[in-house]
C-alpha cells in the first residue's frame, strides 16, 4: 500500500450553513487538497494552478485548451470528456489573471471518483503535440483566414470597449507583476505562438506545490484520499531550493502615486455613447474586514437607483449614464473597479471630474448615510448566507483565493471560511470608522481614469487592414500554398481525432444512475389551485389546510423544503392586457422603483421605497418568465428571510396596487431605455436575438416587447409625449396596464420555503386579497406558442441577416418546427438525438469547435415554440458552420455516418448530469418540480420518465428523428435563419445563403450603414428593412 504524506492543515465546522471544510497538503511534493463537504446530488472539483506570466502570449489560455487534447497515460484527444459523457459529468476551465482551473462536475461521487485520476493526469502529463496545437490554438486555413478555438475565443473580443478598457488599465496599474497581461493572449500573439513556448510553461508552472485540488459536494473522504495519495507518489518531491510564489514573491506594485486619465478608442460606426472605468489598488486581500468595508461603500456608490451615482447621474433628466457597476478583482490587494454604460461621448471627458468631486462631498459626517450603509451590510450578510445554502459556489472561490494568497500553513483558510466575524464587527462601526476607509481607497487613493470612445475611423481602419492582411497572405502563399495549407489541417485533424480503442472505454464501466439522490421537495396545493392533488397525511399539507380561510380565492402553491429562505414567485398572463399596451412593459417593470401612494394622499419617495424595500428583502425583480420559461407571463419575485414572510406579502400588494407612475420617473426610465440602445448594438448576440424576436413573433408578444431594440421608436414616442406635456395619456396606459394585469383571476402565487417555519403560511395573504373582487377561477397560462407570427409558424426561405460593427465574430440560429408535445416518444428522441450531436467531443465538437470554425455550435429545442433550433456561437466563419453541421446531420441520416452506441451513453449521461445540475438545490428543484407538473403538465416524476424513456432509445430511433426533423433545419424550405455579423463579413454570408436557395434580407444595427456600399454590396438580395406587419 502507498505511503500517504498528506498531513492535516485545517479542519472546521462552517457555522452559517451546513458545511464541514478539511484541507491536506502533501509533505512530500506540496500538493493541496481542499474538501467542503456539503449536502449536495452534484460533486463538483475545481483544481487551480496559480498562473502568472509576463507577457501577452496566451500561454495560459492555450494550455488551458491543450490540457484537453489527451495525457501520457490516455494519448487520445477527448477521452476526458467521452468518460465524462458516460460517467454523468461535465469538464469546464477557465483562465483568469492569476490562475487557470479546471473543472469537473458529476452527478454523484461514484462519476467523480472515476474521472478525478485521468482528469488529474492530464493536468500534470498532458500530450501537448504539435498538431492540438495547430487546430486548437492558430492555424490559418485553404482560404488564407484565421481560425483556431483560442485564436476565435480572442477574436470575437479583442476589440470590445470593456477588453480595450481593460487592457489599457492593466498596463498602468501594474508594472511589475504578471496583473499587467493579457493570460488570453492577444490575436497578433497568438498567430505566432509555439507549442515549445507552452510546453515551457506548463513546465515551470504545473508543479504539485503549485496545483490545489478543491473538491465539494457528498463523497467518500477514506476513497477521495485513497485516490489522492496513489496520485501524489507519482509526482516529483519538492525541490530543494523551492520555487517562488506567483505573485507572492514578485515584486508588488503599489496604488498610483497620482491620478492617471487615459483615452483609449474601440472600432465601432455609432459614436454617440462612451465607456468610463475607474480603477484603484485597494487594500490587502488578506484584511477581510476592510475588505467587506470596501464592498459595501463600492455598492453604496453604485447599486439600485438609491446609490450615490444613480442618483447623481443617472436618475436625472438628460443622463450621464445608463447604470453603475462595481467589482473587484481578488488578487493579492484587491483591485477596485468603478464603470459607467452609455455615457453620452459629448459628456465623457467631464465625467471623471464630477464623479471624484461627488464622491469627495459626501466623504463627511453631515452628508454619509450611516442607516443606508448598514442596511447594504445586511444585505450583503444574508444575500451570502443564502447563497452558501444554495450553492457551494462561495466555498469553492474562498478555498481557490487561500490556495492562491493564503498563509502556507493552511490556517488562512479558517480565517476567511468559518464564520462571518467581519459582518459582525462592521455592524458595530460608527461614521466616523466607514469614513476612515472612503477616504483611504476612494479619495486619497489616485486611480487609472480609462475612457473609452466609439471611434468609426478606427473601425474602418481595422476593415482595411484585415482585407490587406488576406490580400497578402494569399498572394504570398498562392494557390500551391494554400493547398498545403488545407493538407496541413487535414493531417492535424486526423492525427488529433485518432479512435479511442473501445477496450480503454469499456475498463472504466458507468456510474448506476439510480445512486444519484435528487433534490425532493413536497408540494401543496391551496385555494384555486387544482392542479396538484395534496398528500393529506403529510404533517405539512395538514398545517397549510388548517390555515387557509374558507373559499379562499387565490390559487397559491408551496413547495415545502427545507430552509431558512423563502422565495415567493408571483406568475400572471400577459395575454390579459390588451395587445395596444403591451409595449409598455419596459416601463412597467419598474414599478420597484417608483413612489408609493400613502393612506393619506402623500407619496413615499420612490427612493426612501427602494430603501425599505431591500431592507426587509433578500432579492426583488419583475421580468417576464418563470425560471426562463414562459416568457409571456409576467414575475413578480421576491428572496426573504422566513421571519419577513409577512412582510413580503405587505409589499406585493404596496408594489401592486399603490405605486404611482408619476412623470419625472418615467421621464429618466425611458430615457435610460433610449441611451442603452448604442451599447445593445455592439453585441453580436443581443442583435442576433433582437432579430429573432422581430420575426418569429408578434406584437402580442411580451418577449418582443421587452427588446429594447426592436421598441427603440416606442421608447422615443414617449419620450416626445413627455416632453409635449402629453404624459396624461402615458399615466392612463400604465394603470389599465395595471388593472388588466394584477387581478386574483390571474395571479398564481409559488411558494417554495419551509412550511414548519411559517406561523401562517396561507392566513397572512388575506390582507392581499381583501381589497380585490374576489373570484372563483384563474385565467389560462399563456402559451408563447400563440405569439408566433406568420414567418415564425412557416419558418421557411427566409434568411435575415443584420451587420453588427462592434462585433468580430459571427452569430448564426437556424430554426425548423417540431411537435408541441412534452411526453412524446419523438419529444424524447428529439432530445437524445440533439445531445449526441452535440455533446463534448461529438460531432459538432470535432467537426465545427475542433476545425477552428466557432467556438460553440449546439443545439436546441423549445417545446413551448414548436421549433428545433441550430446556434452557432462566436464564429469565424458561419457558412462553414452550416456546411459541416448540413454534412453531419445528412450523414447521420442517410446512413454514411454511423450511429455509435457508446456515444447514445455519453449523451444520455450528459442529459442525466444536465438535470441533475439544474436541480442541485431545494429551490431549483422545487421550482423545476412546479413547472413539470403543473406549467407542463407532464407530472412531478418526469425526471423519472425521462430516464427510462432514454435507455429505450435505439440507433434506429435517432437515425429516424434525423430524417424527420433535423434535415430540415438545413433545408431552406424548412427552415428560417438568422445572422448577426460584422459588416466586412456579410458579402460572404449574403452570397452563401443566396446560393443555398434562401431569401436574404440585410438589416443593420446601425440604420444609417444601410447607405454605405463599402459595407454591404448584398446582391441579389432586398436589401430593404422588411419588417412583420404585426411589428410598431
Amino acid at each position: 500500500m502507498v505511503s500517504s504524506f498528506f498531513k492535516v492543515q485545517s479542519k472546521f465546522k462552517v457555522d452559517y450553513a451546513a458545511a464541514n471544510v478539511k484541507k491536506w497538503r502533501s509533505s512530500r511534493t506540496g500538493l493541496q487538497l481542499t474538501l467542503i463537504d456539503q449536502e449536495s446530488p452534484i460533486v463538483e472539483g475545481y483544481f487551480a494552478v496559480a498562473t502568472e506570466i509576463l507577457n501577452d502570449s496566451g500561454c495560459p489560455h492555450t494550455l488551458e485548451h491543450l490540457i484537453f487534447m489527451g495525457s501520457k497515460k490516455y494519448p487520445y484527444k477527448g477521452l476526458l470528456d467521452v468518460l465524462g459523457n458516460l460517467a454523468f459529468s461535465s469538464t469546464n476551465a477557465w483562465t483568469a489573471t492569476d490562475q487557470t482551473v479546471y473543472t469537473l462536475t458529476t452527478a454523484g461521487w461514484d462519476g467523480f471518483k472515476m474521472l478525478l485520476p485521468v482528469y488529474l493526469d492530464h493536468l500534470v502529463n498532458p500530450t501537448l503535440t504539435d498538431e492540438a496545437c495547430y487546430t486548437e490554438v492558430y492555424h490559418v486555413d485553404g482560404e488564407a483566414k484565421d481560425k483556431g478555438v483560442v485564436y476565435s475565443e480572442m477574436q470575437g473580443i479583442e476589440n470590445q470597449s470593456w477588453f480595450i478598457s481593460n487592457l489599457a488599465n492593466k498596463r498602468i496599474l501594474y508594472k511589475n507583476s504578471g496583473y499587467r497581461s493579457e493570460t488570453g493572449g492577444l490575436t497578433k500573439n497568438l498567430r505566432t505562438l509555439t507549442n515549445k513556448s507552452i510546453k515551457e510553461y506548463h513546465r515551470d508552472n504545473y508543479r504539485p506545490e503549485n496545483l490545489c485540488i478543491v473538491v465539494t459536494g457528498t463523497i467518500d473522504e477514506q476513497e477521495f484520499l485513497n485516490i489522492m495519495t496513489q496520485f501524489d507518489s507519482e509526482l516529483p518531491d519538492l525541490p530543494q531550493i523551492p520555487n517562488k510564489r506567483p505573485f507572492l514573491d514578485t515584486e508588488k506594485d503599489l496604488p498610483l502615486s497620482k491620478r492617471s486619465i487615459t483615452s483609449v478608442e474601440f472600432p465601432d460606426k455609432d459614436e454617440s455613447s462612451s465607456e468610463l472605468l475607474m480603477t484603484y489598488i485597494g487594500p490587502s486581500g488578506k484584511d477581510t474586514v476592510v475588505n467587506q468595508a470596501v464592498d459595501i461603500l463600492g455598492s453604496y456608490l453604485t447599486s439600485s437607483s438609491v446609490s450615490l451615482f444613480n442618483k447623481h447621474f443617472i436618475e436625472i433628466d438628460h443622463p450621464l449614464a445608463t447604470s453603475a457597476e462595481y467589482y473587484t478583482e481578488d488578487y493579492i490587494n484587491t483591485e477596485i473597479n468603478i464603470g459607467l454604460s452609455s455615457v453620452p461621448t459629448e459628456e465623457i471627458d467631464a465625467l471623471p471630474e464630477k464623479v471624484l468631486n461627488l464622491m469627495k462631498e459626501n466623504c463627511c459626517p453631515e452628508n454619509f448615510d450611516l442607516v443606508r450603509v448598514r442596511d447594504l451590510l445586511e444585505q450583503a450578510k444574508w444575500r451570502f448566507i443564502f447563497d452558501t445554502e444554495k450553492s457551494s459556489e462561495s466555498f469553492s472561490t474562498i478555498a481557490i483565493y487561500e490556495f492562491l494568497y493564503g498563509d502556507s500553513d493552511g490556517s488562512s483558510l479558517e480565517d476567511w471560511m468559518k464564520d462571518l466575524r467581519e459582518f459582525d464587527i462592521l455592524e458595530k462601526w460608527d461614521t466616523h470608522q466607514w469614513l476612515e476607509v472612503f477616504e483611504k481607497y476612494f479619495i486619497q487613493n489616485h486611480p487609472s481614469i480609462i475612457i473609452a470612445k466609439p471611434s468609426a475611423s478606427l473601425y474602418k481602419k481595422l476593415k482595411i487592414e484585415n482585407k490587406k492582411l488576406i490580400d497578402d497572405r494569399k498572394a504570398e502563399l498562392g494557390e500551391k500554398g494554400l493547398k498545403d495549407l488545407e493538407s496541413k489541417l487535414k493531417k492535424a485533424l486526423e492525427r488529433n481525432d485518432k479512435h479511442i480503442p473501445d477496450e480503454i472505454l469499456d475498463a472504466f464501466g458507468q456510474p448506476d444512475p439510480s445512486k444519484i439522490n435528487f433534490v425532493k421537495s413536497h408540494s401543496i396545493a391551496v385555494g384555486l389551485n387544482k392542479d396538484v392533488t395534496n398528500d393529506l397525511e403529510s404533517d405539512s399539507t395538514k398545517k397549510v389546510l388548517k390555515d387557509t380561510p374558507a373559499d379562499f380565492p387565490l390559487y397559491l402553491h408551496i413547495e415545502d423544503v427545507s430552509s431558512n429562505f423563502i422565495t415567493i414567485d408571483m406568475l400572471f398572463s400577459s395575454f390579459e392586457v390588451d395587445e395596444r399596451l403591451i409595449n409598455y412593459f419596459g416601463v412597467f417593470k419598474t414599478l420597484l422603483e417608483l413612489p408609493v401612494v400613502n393612506e393619506d394622499g402623500s407619496l413615499t419617495p420612490y427612493d426612501e421605497v427602494i430603501k425599505q424595500l431591500k431592507r426587509d428583502t433578500i432579492s426583488s425583480e419583475i421580468t417576464n418568465s418563470y425560471k426562463s420559461n414562459f416568457d409571456e407571463l409576467v414575475n413578480l419575485k421576491m428572496t426573504v428571510k422566513y421571519e419577513n414572510y409577512a412582510k413580503a406579502i405587505e409589499w406585493f400588494h404596496k408594489l401592486m396596487f399603490k405605486t404611482k407612475f408619476t412623470k419625472e420617473r418615467v421621464k429618466v426610465i425611458v430615457e435610460k431605455l433610449v441611451n442603452s440602445l448604442p451599447e445593445h448594438k455592439r453585441s453580436g448576440t443581443t442583435m442576433l436575438n433582437s432579430l429573432c424576436v422581430k420575426h418569429n413573433l408578434t406584437s402580442r408578444s411580451l418577449d418582443k416587447a421587452t427588446d429594447e431594440l426592436i421598441q427603440e421608436e416606442f421608447y422615443k414616442s414617449l419620450l416626445e409625449k413627455i416632453n409635449n406635456d402629453e404624459f396624461e395619456s402615458i399615466e392612463n396606459d400604465l394603470e389599465l396596464f395595471r388593472s388588466q394585469l394584477f387581478t386574483l383571476s390571474n395571479t398564481r402565487v409559488v411558494i417554495v420555503g419551509d412550511v414548519s417555519k411559517m406561523a401562517q403560511p396561507v392566513s397572512l395573504w388575506e390582507s392581499f386579497i381583501s381589497t380585490q373582487s374576489k373570484t372563483n377561477s384563474v385565467v389560462e397560462l399563456p402559451q408563447s406558442y400563440d405569439v408566433l407570427s406568420e414567418e415564425g409558424l412557416k419558418k421557411s426561405l427566409s434568411c435575415y441577416i443584420i451587420t453588427t460593427p462592434g462585433s468580430e465574430s459571427s452569430y448564426l440560429d437556424l430554426f425548423t418546427t417540431i411537435p408541441v408535445e412534452y411526453l412524446s416518444d419523438d419529444a424524447f428522441k428529439i432530445l437524445l438525438a440533439s445531445e449526441y450531436l452535440q455533446c463534448v467531443e461529438g460531432p459538432f465538437w470535432k467537426g465545427i469547435r475542433g476545425t477552428g470554425l466557432a467556438y460553440g455550435a449546439n443545439l436546441y429545442k423549445s417545446v413551448e415554440l414548436g421549433q428545433l433550433y441550430f446556434s452557432v456561437y462566436r464564429g469565424a466563419d458561419v457558412e462553414k458552420c452550416f456546411d459541416v453541421a448540413n454534412e453531419i446531420v445528412t450523414g447521420y441520416a442517410n446512413g454514411t455516418n454511423k450511429i455509435d452506441n457508446k456515444m447514445i451513453q455519453g449523451a444520455i449521461s450528459s442529459i442525466v448530469n444536465s438535470i441533475t445540475n439544474s436541480q442541485s438545490n431545494a429551490f431549483d428543484a422545487a421550482s423545476k418540480k412546479f413547472f413539470d407538473n403543473v406549467l407542463v403538465k407532464r407530472g412531478p416524476d418526469y425526471n423519472t420518465k425521462l430516464m427510462s424513456s432514454l435507455s429505450k432509445i435505439t440507433a434506429d430511433d435517432l437515425v429516424e428523428m434525423y430524417n424527420k426533423y433535423f434535415v430540415k433545419l438545413f433545408d431552406p424550405m424548412t427552415s428560417s435563419c438568422f445572422v448577426s455579423c460584422n459588416p466586412t463579413k456579410s458579402n460572404s454570408i449574403v452570397s452563401h445563403f443566396i446560393n443555398l436557395g434562401y431569401n436574404v434580407i440585410v438589416e443593420h444595427a446601425n440604420v444609417e450603414d444601410a447607405s454605405e456600399d463599402d459595407d454591404s454590396e448584398e446582391e441579389g438580395s432586398d436589401d430593404s428593412d422588411d419588417d412583420d406587419s404585426d411589428d410598431e
